[in-house]
């Protein structure tokens, strides 16, 4: 369903008020799910990457050592089942995760048991994940601390390697030339492991941003729904002041008329006195019906105390006559002149309706006429039927335009139709047609003779 304008018929711009039924993008369930359980269990999460990695790895470590120095051999495997462990906490304790994983690699990497066609422990693979790791947790410094880490690591293992080179074949062209190529591959992946870290933190933050923006947009769209409800209601009070005006205007005039000629010709006081009851439960009618309305946000305002001292009210503009189903013709004519086609149409014989449920009609037909000018689009056309039953009225008005705009609501209309009609005991519904267009339906209770 859309909103619906509350204002008069013009070619004002406004923000669409159509809300298309959109589709959420979302994945497969069970991909769901699984994102769900990951998020919930970050814990189990590093434990079973601790496993699933550090296993095939500690078992490439423990055959990358040389067994004939079984003593520095067993510091290696050591180090080699200790990195996947503290790798655990990689995000419970990233800086404390990330330097023992650092010191345990830089332990194995100087003990002299591993084979000479061994750059580094196979366990070493895990570094660049615990380097991610404290760029991403570790706080604001912590890619520039991992950083210098990571390059003295792969300064390491190259001068390391270049070291166990004879004295003929350290300064050969191809042995300076693979160590340069190694330390050119770590420095890369150290780069890759701070910049994925880096990335993350940088997304994260993004993320909460736009979490906050969408929160804030959701409370200020409450905001301004709440206010233009207490406003809708306030100007629907003050038209049910002038029409309860009227009625007690009515009444009195028509008392003064019947104490005059009730001497002389005391039917015609007889007469004046059932008009007088006729206006009178009318009015008592229809201010039953605003109080049902107005009862509904007794507190007022959000955070407004019911027993503090009312603000003063602004002093009253001269009073207008209230519009009424005769000057439906004058509106329609409006609109057909702002460039809807309009036709007016009806079945039944028009009966007795209160000045209240009059009134509410022709807001009902004003507000649905404006949004068909501001959102059905550039041809659309509408339709006003007026059906007259012994028991009611059955207003509808129909478009075949757009039927729905994309764009987020921000009409309040429809809330104050059903206000209006509720007022007078009376119902709307409204929402896109079958295929094209939009229509609005309300029904009146028609006043009883």
């Amino acid at each position: 369903m859309r909103p619906v304008s509350s204002s008069a018929p013009s070619p004002e711009p406004a923000g669409p008020d159509r809300p298309a039924s959109l589709p959420a993008a979302s994945g497969p369930p069970w991909l769901e799910r699984t994102d769900r359980w990951l998020r919930r269990h970050p814990g189990r999460v590093d434990l079973g990457l601790a496993l699933l990695l550090g296993i095939p790895l500690g078992a490439l470590s423990v055959s990358s050592v040389d067994r004939d120095r079984w003593g520095w051999a067993a510091v290696q495997i050591a180090c080699a089942v200790l990195v996947p462990v503290a790798l655990v906490a990689r995000r419970a304790a990233p800086a404390l995760s990330f330097g023992a994983v650092s010191v345990l690699l830089a332990v194995s990497e100087l003990a002299p048991a591993l084979r000479p066609d061994t750059p580094f422990l196979p366990a070493a693979a895990l570094f660049p994940i615990a380097l991610y790791s404290y760029c991403a947790y570790g706080g604001r410094r912590a890619a520039l601390r991992g950083g210098l880490v990571g390059a003295a690591g792969a300064v390491l293992i190259t001068g390391r390697w270049l070291a166990q080179a004879t004295a003929t074949e350290r300064w050969q062209a191809d042995t300076v030339l693979g160590r340069l190529l190694l330390l050119g591959f770590l420095l890369a992946v150290v780069a890759a492991g701070c910049s994925f870290g880096i990335f993350r933190t940088v997304r994260t933050v993004y993320l909460a941003t736009l979490e906050d923006r969408a929160r804030l947009a959701e409370s200020e769209r409450e905001e301004r729904a709440r206010r233009a409800v207490l406003d809708e209601r306030a100007r629907i009070a003050r038209e049910m002041h002038d029409v309860v005006a009227h009625s007690l205007s009515v009444i009195v005039s028509q008392a003064q008329g019947g104490a005059y000629v009730a001497a002389s010709r005391p039917e015609r006081a007889v007469q004046a006195l059932e008009t007088i009851a006729e206006t009178g439960r009318e009015a008592l009618a229809d201010m039953r019906g605003l109080l049902g309305v107005l009862r509904a946000d007794r507190t007022g305002p959000a955070g407004a105390d019911p027993a503090a001292p009312a603000a003063p009210a602004a002093p009253a503009a001269p009073a207008e006559p209230q519009p009424a189903l005769a000057d439906l013709p004058d509106l329609i004519a409006r609109v057909r002149a702002a460039g809807v086609p309009v036709e007016l149409g009806g079945s039944g014989t028009p009966r007795r309706l209160g000045a209240a449920a009059a009134l509410a009609v022709y807001r009902l037909v004003q507000e649905s006429l404006t949004n068909t000018l501001k959102h059905a689009g550039p041809d659309a056309r509408a339709d006003v039927r007026l059906d007259w039953t012994e028991e009611e009225l059955t207003v509808t008005v129909t478009d075949d335009g757009y039927g729905q705009t994309p764009g987020p609501g921000g009409g309040q209309g429809l809330a104050g139709m059903r206000e209006r009609a509720a007022v007078v005991g009376g119902r709307v519904c409204a929402g896109p047609r079958p295929g094209r267009g939009f229509a609005v339906e309300a029904h009146f209770p028609v006043a009883r003779s």
